[in-house]
């Protein structure tokens, strides 16, 4: 090539490369947008009720079932991490969190209280079952209860893709709840996983 064919090459070559440069800086303005609105939306998705599926098995022992959001550490850090639990009552530093559930669970139910065999039979009244015991001292007025749960929380991957008996990807996880007191219901529940 002489000389003159060189120049216009040249001149071709780095129009293409200052647009691309720009291409790629405007890309990647876009996309840090779009991350910094996936990390506002994950942060409110952490602060929200999301609802709980229900399903049952064994014909009466609820399973609960909610997705997991996922939170940057940063955003973990500085909006959702209580620092005085963790901090100061259980002595960690944010940086150990690698998830937090948080459950609420209501007990509720009826119990027929039955004299108790023995001296003075009207004086205390008793129920107890497998979940619960309530005793009722009439003449002091004095109601003692003990109510016991039985929590089992797995963490399930949700694949991406599916072909006949193979699985591959993550789509996401989802939170699997057993709580096997009939007694009880887990009215909320909330899961976020902190991206390291």
């Amino acid at each position: 090539m002489n000389n003159r064919g060189l120049k216009p090459f040249l001149f071709v070559l780095i129009c293409i490369i200052v647009l691309a440069l720009v291409m790629a800086s405007v890309s990647w303005h876009e996309n840090a947008k779009l991350r910094r609105a996936n990390r506002e939306l994950s942060v409110q998705l952490a602060h929200a009720n999301i609802p709980i599926k229900v399903d049952t098995i064994r014909d009466s022992i609820p399973v609960y079932t909610q997705q997991i959001v996922e939170v940057d550490s940063r955003d973990y850090k500085k909006q959702i991490a209580d620092r005085d639990l963790i901090i100061k009552d259980l002595n960690l530093k944010v940086a150990q969190i690698e998830a937090e559930n948080r459950t609420l669970i209501a007990n509720q139910g009826q119990a027929v209280l039955q004299p108790t065999v023995g001296k003075d039979s009207d004086s205390i009244l008793s129920y107890k079952d497998q979940w619960a015991r309530f005793t009722y001292e009439v003449k002091p007025r004095k109601l003692t209860y003990n109510v016991r749960d039985s929590l089992v929380t797995f963490v399930v991957r949700e694949y991406r893709h599916r072909f006949l008996w193979w699985r591959w990807g993550t789509k996401g996880y989802q939170v699997k709840l057993v709580n096997f007191n009939p007694n009880s219901v887990i009215e909320y529940n909330s899961y976020i996983k902190v991206k390291k």
